[in-house]
């Protein structure tokens, strides 16, 4: 039988009971992007499958979990690849590619939902800046921490960026954000699908999984979602301001 505080529903039952869910109130939700809040899995790939370069991207994503590269290595390797696939590439022109990239309705809901229940919404993503500004943008969400392409004053893309988050850390965003807003971590939620969200999941109160690309991040999960929506009714149980109306 689950503990008190465990939720019994969705896709299962989950192991977040070890940490006694009833200790949360949360207050700050901390949600990553691609797969999570936009259909595709990674903003990155999507960009090496429109510019034609997923083959050779592979060898830079390969070499980075080999451990002989670091995450400033990483981007410059694929910024490189794009830049040779199409010279001269221009945040305009990444802008566009992603035009067709939107938060699910789902999300949309979700946001809408957690914010109007006093609750404070963060991005946090290992992906492209560009699409990540955009989905903050269309879902009026204020914070949001990702690594960020660079380009120069004539909007022009610079190989490399800057690694303000590296994908596999994304523990760290979470410990700025709520130290950012005065909250502990008993006052966060990480909602992630992939196992580059596991350091983020495993430092917040609340950790939920949505259609999770890997095993390792249901079983990490105290909830498994069905989509963001989903996720948002499972936090908003645990929150403050849910609690005292």
């Amino acid at each position: 039988m689950p503990g008190p505080g465990c939720w019994l529903g969705g896709e299962g039952l989950y192991s977040g009971c070890r940490l006694g869910l009833g200790r949360c109130r949360i207050r700050l939700v901390a949600l990553d992007v691609d797969g999570v809040v936009v259909p595709i899995r990674s903003s990155w790939g999507y960009l090496h499958e429109r510019l034609g370069v997923a083959e050779e991207a592979e060898r830079g994503y390969r070499w980075f979990r080999e451990g002989r590269i670091g995450y400033w290595e990483w981007m410059y390797h694929d910024t490189m690849l794009w830049l040779e696939a199409r010279p001269g590439l221009t945040r305009w022109d990444l802008e566009e590619l992603f035009e067709p990239v939107e938060p699910t309705a789902e999300a949309r809901e979700a946001v809408r939902l957690l914010r109007g229940a006093g609750l404070e919404v963060a991005l946090v993503s290992g992906g492209v800046d560009v699409l990540v500004s955009k989905a903050a943008r269309v879902l009026g969400v204020r914070l949001w921490v990702s690594p960020r392409l660079a380009f120069d004053p004539w909007g022009r893309l610079v190989p490399g960026g800057d690694p303000v988050l590296e994908a596999d850390r994304k523990d760290r965003a979470v410990l700025w954000l709520a130290r950012r807003l005065g909250l502990s971590m008993r006052q966060v939620a990480f909602v992630g699908d992939s196992v580059w969200d596991l350091r983020g999941m495993r430092e917040a109160c609340l950790a939920v999984a949505v259609n999770p690309a890997d095993r390792e991040v249901a079983e990490e999960a105290d909830y498994v979602a069905r989509d963001l929506l989903d996720a948002a009714y499972f936090i908003l149980s645990h929150a403050e301001a849910w609690r005292r109306e």
